[in-house]
């Protein structure tokens, strides 16, 4: 099955399923350990992350493709990618859909807000006309080979200039219409009330139509204590939390590097007990590296495999 399908059965399953948003194929490979049926690639994430630079459009198409098709190749469950803008107006979105199609991940979504975009949850976003949206969403529904390749739709909407609540199910509509397989719409604050109302309005034309949630790291769910349970019980089916892998990495090593510049070598002692039995393993097995080992055991002759495993080498 290919992972435009499986993505499609997990939309048609009558159940809603979640994911950590991740950046790099070790953290896709990691959420595929703990048991996710899918995954998600965020352009923050990346950006960050390759680039040291913040999600203010500066990263390139090109380069989130190779970083999709990276993570996309580490695992055997269906990658959502992030795909900004599309790069550029309609034609560009041609491209765009053929790259990240190519790469091998099950799904885009693309946005509606001008380029170069920004973060979802930074102020000072402005969207694009609703009718060059709607021709970037029929230009990528025509330009995927498979038709299982998933196309989502994001609109900005709700918190732009100039937007709110009542554009953003405006444009989710016309994006359905245009054949767009998913929508996502990005809200500003952890309150439930926006994201009920607009499925609930989005669902009275277009009842099956599968609605994406973008459980953020920057609205505070602290404070509201709304679950993934209830934001499927209001219409929405799949859902990512935002920057999980960026976040959790930038927590774990700073602590690790602080507390290896303050103890030095004990620091390392104390965190290698800590991995003992821990179940990731070693990141030499997590790597991959037996099975390396029995590809070559099988392919290489056996005299270079004494010369290669001498013992005691």
């Amino acid at each position: 099955m290919s992972m435009g399908k499986k993505l499609r059965a997990l939309m048609r399953d009558g159940k809603h399923h979640f994911t950590p948003g991740i950046t790099t194929p070790l953290h896709a490979m990691i959420a595929e350990k703990a048991g996710f049926e899918f995954t998600y690639m965020g352009g923050y994430d990346v950006s960050l992350t390759l680039l040291g630079l913040p999600d203010v459009g500066l990263i390139t198409g090109p380069e989130m493709v190779a970083n999709a098709g990276n993570i996309a190749r580490s695992v055997n469950i269906p990658v959502i990618a992030d795909a900004d803008t599309g790069y550029g107006n309609a034609i560009n979105v041609i491209r765009t859909v053929r790259d990240f199609e190519a790469a091998g991940v099950a799904a885009i979504h693309i946005e509606d807000q001008v380029s170069p975009k920004r973060c979802g949850h930074v102020a000072g976003k402005m969207v694009i006309p609703m009718d060059e949206a709607v021709g970037k969403i029929r230009a990528a529904v025509d330009a995927r080979k498979n038709p299982d390749f998933v196309i989502i739709a994001r609109t900005d909407a709700v918190a732009a200039v100039g937007g709110g609540l009542d554009e953003a199910i405006r444009r989710a509509k016309a994006y359905a219409k245009a054949g767009a397989d998913m929508i996502f719409p990005e809200f500003p604050n952890s309150d439930i009330d926006m994201p009920k109302r607009f499925a609930a309005e989005v669902h009275k034309e277009f009842p099956d139509l599968p609605l994406y949630f973008n459980y953020s790291s920057n609205l505070k769910w602290y404070e509201s204590g709304i679950t993934f349970d209830d934001i499927a019980n209001i219409g929405f089916k799949l859902m990512h939390v935002s920057l999980a892998g960026l976040r959790t990495s930038m927590q774990g090593m700073f602590e690790y590097a602080a507390d290896l510049k303050a103890r030095g070598a004990i620091a390392e002692i104390e965190y290698e007990k800590k991995l003992i039995n821990h179940p990731m393993g070693t990141s030499f097995d997590f790597a991959g590296f037996p099975k390396i080992m029995a590809l070559e055991e099988k392919y290489l002759p056996a005299d270079e495999l004494k010369k290669k495993y001498q013992p005691g080498k």
